[in-house]
């Protein structure tokens, strides 16, 4: 059973190559996507994603509010944050809004990405 994945990211043409490649991972489903903070809470619970891949940098509401309230609201699903930052500071900031794990958007992070949404998924999502 592939991780249902929702991407949250609103750079259209970012989020459209992240879609290709995730797209071609048979361990991953992608089931949505979202174009800024309050779309990503309202579609996280209707697409029963496992894991949202969250830019750090959303419009209306930011990705660590966003975090913060899928968190709240759905402790199953877990989140990736990703940002364009590599400071420490942003790290930190994901983690303490209940980000799961962390990932920079540099060139070559797509196995990065891959791997952390694998790293948190739920086991039920992954299978035995």
């Amino acid at each position: 059973m592939p991780v249902r994945v929702l991407l949250a990211e609103d750079q259209a043409a970012f989020a459209e190559g992240l879609m290709i490649l995730l797209g071609r991972d048979p361990r991953i489903e992608v089931v949505g996507t979202a174009r800024d903070g309050e779309e990503v809470v309202e579609l996280a619970h209707v697409s029963r994603a496992d894991v949202v891949l969250m830019d750090l940098s959303l419009p209306r509401v930011d990705g660590l509010e966003a975090t913060r309230r899928l968190r709240a609201s759905d402790q199953d699903v877990r989140v990736v944050i990703l940002s364009a930052s590599t400071a420490d500071e942003a790290e930190e900031a994901a983690r303490a809004a209940g980000a799961a794990a962390f990932v920079t958007k540099r060139g070559g992070a797509y196995d990065e990405i891959v791997g952390a949404i694998l790293d948190v998924a739920p086991e039920r999502a992954i299978g035995p």
